[in-house]
């Protein structure tokens, strides 16, 4: 059996993060002899709506959930990172907010660790499930950003954008992994895959269910240009160190 931290950034999401949180602690109640989920963290990444509020009510009567603030907005990569330190279990689930992969997915990802740094919940394999759509703008912009990473830093990896990853939690990640994390916001992925892949680690690509949720705070060029400008800094930062 694993022991997991479940971390979730999260900023202004008092409509969707509810329910996600609802569904996980669901999820917790059912027996399993593989894995168990010992706490759940939620980033509040300088949230200005009721964020805050609806995880302090669940507080109340759920001990395993905890809240970590901070001080104000820095971006999803700050929010995961503040989270991966916090965690105190040998492996760490992040999960998206907005619960595209639906928590059961868990169970693939878990399937794929023996021996593994990283499993990765994919939505590009074959095997793959789609439930719905993205807007065919977005999903061609996906899609192109993936290519250019694979042609840029040389990953194998059909998507390293999914909010859907379990990360072994040992000495090496703490020592030598989570210090060098430093892309605060959205292709935090791409740096600890990149990291990961330098360090002769295993990583792992598993298809899972996953369904499209609107409310994106992804701004589909903007965000697309800073990702690729973030990454071409960091191809020629690890070459130097």
């Amino acid at each position: 059996m694993i022991a997991i931290s479940v971390v979730i950034p999260a900023y202004n999401e008092e409509h969707r993060l509810p329910a996600t949180l609802d569904e996980l602690r669901r999820f917790m109640a059912q027996p399993s002899s593989a894995w168990k989920i010992a706490e759940v963290i939620v980033v509040n990444d300088g949230s200005s709506d009721a964020t805050v509020a609806c995880v302090e009510e669940r507080q109340k009567t759920w001990r395993e959930l905890h809240l970590l603030s901070l001080p104000q907005n820095q971006g999803k990569g700050a929010a995961v990172h503040a989270g991966f330190r916090a965690a105190t279990q040998p492996w760490i689930l992040m999960a998206d907010a907005d619960m595209a992969t639906p928590w059961e997915e868990l169970k693939k990802l878990v399937a794929a660790s023996t021996d593994a740094d990283l499993v990765m919940g994919s939505r590009a394999l074959p095997q793959s499930e789609i439930v719905v759509r993205q807007h065919w703008l977005r999903q061609s912009m996906g899609k192109t950003f993936n290519r250019i990473l694979r042609a840029l830093v040389g990953l194998p990896f059909r998507d390293t954008q999914c909010g859907f990853k379990l990360i072994h939690n040992g000495d090496f990640f703490r020592a030598h992994i989570l210090p060098r994390l430093q892309v605060q916001r959205f292709s935090w992925d791409v740096e600890l895959v990149i990291l990961l892949m330098h360090a002769h680690k295993k990583i792992f690509e598993v298809p899972v269910r996953w369904h499209h949720r609107e409310e994106s705070h992804v701004h589909i060029v903007r965000d697309s240009l800073e990702m690729l400008w973030s990454v071409w800094k960091l191809k020629w930062r690890v070459r130097l160190e």
